[in-house]
C-alpha cells in the first residue's frame, strides 16, 4: 500500500509543491489579524478544491479562528492537528529553491505540514482508499502563541480519538519524529523592599534588587538536566536611580519540565521560598501552563508503526524527547496517545534560514498516508 501511495503522490508532485507555494505564499504571522485571515482562506480554498470537505470556521473573540473538517467515517477516530499561523514578519523572506532547500516563510513551520494531511487525503479520496476511521483535522491560527483562542475547539475535536497526529516538522537533521515534548511554566515574581537615599540614609532602605539577586541565584540552581528541567530567568527589572534604594524589583522565570510531578514540586518551591533580605515581601504569579507531552508507551507505539512505514519508504529516523512545546502536549494531556513531527524534514524554524528538503517531501507524505491506515 506504502508504494502506491507513493507513486500516487510522486505522480502528482508539480501539484503538491504548486499548493505549497500558494499557502506559503499568503503571509502572515500570528499577529496579522486581516492577512491571517487571508490566509485561512487560501487554505480553506486548498482543502476544498483537493478533497471536497465541508469545513467549519470557529469564530473567536481574539480573531485567530481555527477551522476544522472531516474525512472518511467510522467509529475511530484520528484527530490530526496544525496550525497556519507563523511568526515570519510580511515580507521577511522570499520563496526560492536553492538546491535540494525550498525555502520561504512558514514553509517548515508548518505550512507544509498543513499541505501535507491535504494531500494524504486526497490520495485515498483518488485511489478509492478506506481509511477505516473518521479523521479529524484542526488548523488553527494562534498555535505561536500558545492557542488561547483555539484551545477549546482543540479539546472538543479531539475527544475520543484513538490517537492525535501533529504535523510539525520533524527534528532538523535527524529527521526523528517527537514522542515527547517538555512542558512549560512561566513565573512572575515581584519583590517589595523600601526606598531611602543611598548615601544620606542607607541603613532606613531595604534593597529589592538585593533579595532579587538571592532568588536569581537559587531558582537557577534548581536546573536539573538529569530530570530534564530547566531554569530560566529571562528578565530582571528594578530600581529607578543609582542612589536610590530601589524599593521594587521583578524578574521571570521560565521552567521547562517533562513530568507533571516535576513541575507540582518546582511550583511549590517557587511560591514557599523564604526571603534572605529581612523586610522583603515576594508575590508569584503563576503565568498559564503548557503541560509536558510525557513519553509514553503509546506515544512510541505510534513511532514504532510511522518507522515501519518510513522503512518501507527509504526513510530513516528515530524518536525524540524535545525542549519546544506544541499543541501536541495539550492533545496529550487528555490521555490520547500523540505523536509529533510528522510534517516535513528541514531546518531553520523560527529563522532566516527556514527550508524543508525537497526529496523527503512526498516520501514523508506517503509515510503519514501508511501510518494513518496501520493505527
Amino acid at each position: 500500500m506504502e508504494q502506491k501511495l507513493l507513486a500516487y503522490l510522486k505522480e502528482h508532485e508539480t501539484e503538491i509543491f504548486d499548493d505549497l507555494k500558494e499557502l506559503v505564499l499568503a503571509e502572515a504571522s500570528t499577529s496579522d489579524l486581516k492577512e491571517l485571515a487571508e490566509t485561512r482562506k487560501v487554505l480553506e480554498g486548498i482543502i476544498t478544491r483537493r478533497i471536497g470537505a465541508g469545513i467549519t470556521v470557529h469564530k473567536t473573540e481574539g480573531g485567530h479562528d481555527p477551522i476544522s473538517f472531516e474525512f472518511g467515517s467510522g467509529e475511530e477516530k484520528v484527530f490530526i492537528i496544525g496550525h497556519y499561523d507563523t511568526v515570519c514578519p510580511i515580507g521577511s523572506m522570499e520563496y526560492r529553491v536553492e538546491g535540494n532547500e525550498l525555502h520561504g516563510p512558514g514553509v517548515l513551520d508548518m505550512k507544509s505540514g498543513l499541505i501535507s494531511a491535504v494531500w494524504v487525503m486526497k490520495a485515498y479520496k483518488d485511489l478509492g482508499i478506506d481509511p477505516g476511521k473518521k479523521l479529524v483535522m484542526v488548523c488553527n491560527g494562534d498555535e505561536e502563541i500558545t492557542s488561547p483562542d483555539s484551545i477549546g475547539i482543540i479539546f472538543d475535536q479531539a475527544k475520543g480519538a484513538k490517537a492525535a497526529l501533529v504535523i510539525e516538522p520533524c527534528c532538523a537533521g535527524s529527521g526523528d519524529l517527537k514522542t515527547g515534548r517538555k512542558g512549560r511554566q512561566c513565573f512572575e515574581v515581584t519583590i517589595h523592599g523600601k526606598a531611602a537615599h543611598s548615601g544620606n540614609n542607607h541603613q532606613g532602605g531595604i534593597n529589592a534588587i538585593e533579595e532579587m539577586a538571592h532568588e536569581v541565584l537559587f531558582l537557577q540552581g534548581l536546573t536539573d538536566y538529569d530530570q530534564g528541567t530547566t531554569m530560566n530567568v529571562g528578565v530582571c527589572s528594578g530600581g529607578t536611580k543609582s542612589n536610590v534604594i530601589p524599593d521594587t524589583a521583578a524578574f521571570e522565570v521560565d521552567c521547562r519540565f517533562k513530568k507533571a510531578s516535576e513541575i507540582v514540586r518546582i511550583r511549590d518551591l517557587v511560591h514557599k521560598m523564604q526571603v534572605t533580605v529581612p523586610g522583603t515581601t515576594r508575590e508569584v504569579k503563576d503565568l498559564p501552563e503548557l503541560p509536558a507531552m510525557e513519553q509514553k508507551e503509546e506515544n512510541v507505539a505510534l513511532y514504532e508503526l510511522a518507522a515501519k512505514a518510513g522503512e518501507k519508504l527509504g526513510l530513516k529516523f528515530s524518536h525524540q524527547f524535545v525542549g519546544g512545546g506544541s499543541d501536541g502536549n495539550k492533545v496529550s494531556a487528555l490521555g490520547i496517545p500523540t505523536l509529533d513531527g510528522l510534517g516535513a524534514a528541514g531546518d531553520g524554524a523560527h529563522a532566516v534560514n527556514e527550508h524543508i528538503l525537497i526529496d523527503q517531501y512526498v516520501p514523508r507524505i506517503a509515510m503519514l498516508a501508511t501510518l494513518i491506515l496501520d493505527i
